[in-house]
């Protein structure tokens, strides 16, 4: 009797077993289902917030409008628009932004006498409802987008002194150091490192007529190097610089004309992960050409020429070239002054909606343009 009811007990035991291993798994599952309905409908619920919002005001959240109103002598709603862009790039967001749900544009014309506006232009629409739309964009005169544009700043190190590090370090924006990495004196990198926040470009010295004896401890890319001579020079300016994200040419106007070399070098930038800015100033280079071959990325700046102007001439023409352009690049020689220039810059990039951004975001931003 005994050895029954220890059997049967057993039993009873296997059973609630059995049972809690088949419930605890299914109310985890419908937890989770719970929880997924619950998503489902809170998203559900956003979607049809978005779906019910009128396609006017949709298209004005896309376009960024300043400030909208009806325009009694037009004949038309007149949409004011931040500066930053070209009127025929805000025309051209706005047919994607029409036909992408199901408009379409009836007539647009850019418009040359429009005093009131910095850039203006009809456009006649069937919106997605039917309806005609009769729209006069304008580009502000005075009112800039948030992040209309953007500009890089980078200073070419020839010596670091204390006063220097100093000065860098008050600075509050990115902002780039263009070194020559071979020949420098035992305190120059324990100096470098002592500069905060800043990114480092490997400023290499390639073939010039400039070249002489006192470059030699540079090591130079020259002419009559093979692929490998470059590649290990390359190799050896990124060892002692690990952090460097790209080149930019020092001289050089006969290395970027010069396909063999060139192609070596970009050859070891890509093997070293590094972008290639070439500051020559050789309208002849063939950087832009060669370059898709490697697929990094190139572009050519023009660093500042004392010859051709002043910092300041220099500062304005790249201040207004980005916010008209869309990107811009300033490329200094270190010093207390170019510092405190760039450093009383940053009100009028903020009053033009420039945002300062550093040299390898730049090379590296394909950014479309006004």
């Amino acid at each position: 009797m005994n050895k029954t009811k220890h059997i049967l007990a057993i039993f009873i035991v296997l059973a609630v077993i059995a049972s809690a291993a088949y419930l605890l798994p299914k109310m985890d599952l419908d937890n989770l289902l719970a929880q997924k309905d619950t998503q489902e409908e809170a998203l559900s619920d956003s979607t049809a917030v978005q779906d019910t919002l009128p396609f006017i005001d949709q298209m004005k959240a896309e376009l960024e409008v300043i400030q909208a109103q009806y325009s009694k002598r037009k004949k038309r709603d007149v949409w004011t628009l931040g500066r930053g862009r070209t009127i025929i790039h805000y025309l051209m967001q706005a047919q994607k932004i029409l036909e992408k749900n199901g408009g379409k544009v009836l007539f647009m014309e850019e418009l040359f006498n429009d005093n009131n506006a910095f850039q203006s232009a009809n456009m006649d629409a069937i919106a997605p409802n039917g309806d005609t739309l009769l729209l006069n964009l304008q580009v502000s005169s005075n009112v800039f987008r948030d992040n209309a544009s953007y500009l890089s700043i980078a200073f070419q190190v020839k010596t670091l002194t204390p006063e220097i590090i100093v000065a860098l370090n008050t600075l509050d924006f990115p902002y780039d150091l263009l070194v020559t990495p071979f020949g420098r004196p035992e305190s120059f990198y324990p100096d470098l490192d002592r500069v905060k926040d800043k990114e480092v470009v490997l400023w290499l010295v390639m073939e010039s007529e400039s070249l002489d004896k006192r470059f030699t401890k540079t090591r130079p890319i020259r002419s009559y190097h093979t692929e490998e001579q470059i590649s290990g020079i390359i190799s050896d300016a990124k060892a002692l610089i690990p952090s460097a994200t790209g080149i930019a040419t020092r001289f050089a106007e006969h290395a970027v004309d010069h396909r063999p070399l060139l192609e070596a070098v970009l050859n070891a930038a890509k093997k070293n992960k590094l972008w290639f800015a070439d500051l020559s100033l050789n309208n002849k280079s063939k950087v832009m050409e060669i370059c898709p071959k490697f697929n990094i990325s190139c572009k050519i700046l023009a660093p500042y020429n004392p010859d051709n102007s002043s910092l300041d001439d220099y500062i304005h023409q790249k201040l207004r070239g980005a916010a008209r352009n869309g990107m811009g690049a300033m490329i200094l020689p270190l010093s207390q002054e170019s510092i405190a220039k760039v450093k009383t810059m940053k009100e009028k990039t903020a009053a033009q909606g420039t945002t300062i951004i550093n040299l390898s975001t730049f090379m590296n931003t394909n950014k479309e343009l006004p």
